[in-house]
């Protein structure tokens, strides 16, 4: 956790600031560690300084304490020890006899002082506390040595040699010292604090020029991110951030380039595209135009065809007329031939006489009022001889209150025919049921048959025009494939739709729903 926030800390600062802070701190210890060194060596040799200097004041006691130890003049003493007293530092000194015996005291012992009896045959310092040195040091004289017989007659055998005849003793003071180190570590604490502000200083003052090409660099390429500009960086500074400049530039005149070519080829595109839309609504006006032009003369055609059908079928039936009453059965049988194809015939021209007029938004709706037991009287006049082909059984089931309806009779008649002619010719001795329902929003007209019933696959483009299930049904059971279109687009013309639920096999079920608001608002 203490990393990953360390981390943070560190992504969160400029890499200018991180090197300055790196810098200051490693100076700062530098000179830290330089003013230790130097402090301990000034130190150590101010105190070597100060003992030495002690070392001389006391053996310049022993030689002039010489004279008065021998003569035992405490006068003579005297004046050598107030003398000694004259320096700042000591603070008392003593004569001391061979035997250790106080010869004469001078100046004030620091409390707690406790003398000692060591014999020293050289300056020492006996005693050392933090406030100061006892130094000591032997009062010597140089005495002959040799007999009296022998001085006489011998004098090569009399030698010389130093005897000890007291001692001195001088105590020292460290207050000087201690004020000479205390001034040092001072001294050192401000010239250190001052080197580390002044080499701060001057690394600031370089680490920002050195930094300011990159920081300007960055800048640039935060701006340019910004605005999505290519802006160029400005290219100087250390080699290395004119290197970064250089390659940031050559990177944003590819994009220069780049973008210049996709906005040529997008120009480029827009061109090829209105061109092709323009092309596309030529193309869609022209099959508009021909498609109208299709419709138009398929009314015309068919209504044309339908006059000389239909005289067809009128010299048709006076001929078997006059046939019945010559007793002429055999050309009669010829004539109901004639006379049932020249019905299939108007079927197929009056079917595509209504697509025409869809299609050519010739067709509207002409509503009327009309009664449910009307409708059903006209559907069970037409559907039960064509069920009776079949061997099926036709029923209508009306579970709807509903007896008055306001809608375009011949188009929702012309739909349930179809449908329910449809029913009865898929089925074959089985069942064709109409039944008649209705909810709050809508009237449902119900066609259910157990016929040979549809695949998902037929039931997907079973509303398309000039479509059968497949080609064997069509040469089975005849018919144009354009009924379910027509019907279809009836009822959608009257705000209302037609489902089918099938499975192959085992029936299927049409259902034709209108808006039940919209048929009984004229009433």
């Amino acid at each position: 956790m203490n990393q990953k926030s360390q981390a943070k800390r560190i992504a969160n600062k400029s890499i200018k600031s991180l090197v300055i802070s790196f810098l200051v701190i490693s100076i700062t210890l530098m000179t830290v560690a330089m003013g230790v060194v130097t402090a301990i060596g000034v130190n150590q040799q101010s105190r070597e300084l100060m003992l030495d200097n002690a070392f001389q004041i006391t053996e310049g006691l022993a030689k002039q304490a010489v004279f008065s130890i021998l003569s035992g003049s405490n006068q003579n003493a005297h004046d050598a020890m107030k003398q000694v007293q004259g320096f700042h530092s000591v603070l008392a000194s003593s004569l001391l006899l061979e035997d250790q015996s106080v010869f004469l005291t001078m100046g004030s012992y620091p409390d707690h002082f406790n003398m000692t009896q060591d014999n020293v045959h050289e300056t020492s310092v006996i005693i050392e506390t933090n406030d100061y040195w006892l130094i000591r040091t032997p009062v010597e004289v140089i005495a002959e040595q040799g007999t009296d017989e022998e001085s006489e007659f011998e004098l090569d055998t009399v030698s010389l040699e130093e005897q000890v005849i007291g001692y001195a003793e001088v105590i020292y003071s460290k207050e000087n010292l201690s004020h000479a180190q205390n001034r040092v570590a001072m001294l050192i604490t401000i010239v250190g604090s001052i080197s580390v502000v002044l080499l701060s200083l001057v690394l600031h003052t370089g680490l920002q020029r050195l930094f300011k090409p990159l920081g300007q660099l960055a800048q640039t390429m935060q701006q340019a991110k910004k605005t999505g500009e290519h802006l160029m960086a400005q290219v100087y500074g250390a080699k290395e951030i004119r290197n970064m400049a250089s390659s940031y530039n050559s990177m944003m005149e590819v994009l220069d380039r780049q973008e210049d070519d996709l906005k040529e080829h997008r120009d480029q595109l827009e061109k090829e595209v209105e061109v092709r839309t323009r092309e596309l609504v030529q193309a869609r006006d022209s099959a508009l135009t021909a498609s109208r032009h299709k419709s138009e003369f398929m009314a015309n055609m068919s209504h044309e065809l339908r006059t000389p059908i239909q005289s067809i079928i009128g010299y048709g039936e006076l001929v078997t007329e006059e046939l019945e009453l010559e007793g002429n059965f055999d050309l009669i049988e010829d004539m109901d031939k004639i006379a049932k194809n020249s019905q299939r015939l108007l079927v197929m021209i009056n079917s595509l006489l209504d697509l025409a007029k869809i299609e050519a938004g010739r067709v509207e709706i002409n509503n009327i009022e009309v009664t449910v037991e009307e409708l059903k009287a006209n559907l069970t006049d037409t559907i039960v001889p064509l069920a009776q082909r079949n061997n099926n059984e036709f029923t209508i089931k009306q579970l709807s209150n509903i007896k008055l309806l306001y809608l375009d009779k011949e188009k929702l008649e012309q739909t349930l025919l179809n449908l329910l002619s449809n029913a009865c010719k898929f089925t074959e001795n089985g069942q064709v049921t109409l039944t008649i329902y209705n909810d709050n929003q809508q009237i449902y007209f119900d066609i259910l048959d157990t016929g040979i019933g549809l695949t998902k696959e037929q039931q997907k483009y079973i509303f398309d025009e000039f479509r059968q299930v497949d080609a064997s049904q069509s040469r089975k059971f005849s018919g144009t494939g354009l009924g379910l279109a027509i019907s279809k687009r009836f009822i959608e013309m009257m705000q209302g739709r037609i489902t089918v639920v099938s499975e192959l096999e085992r029936g299927a079920r049409f259902t034709v729903a209108l808006p039940l608001q919209r048929l009984l608002s004229h009433g």
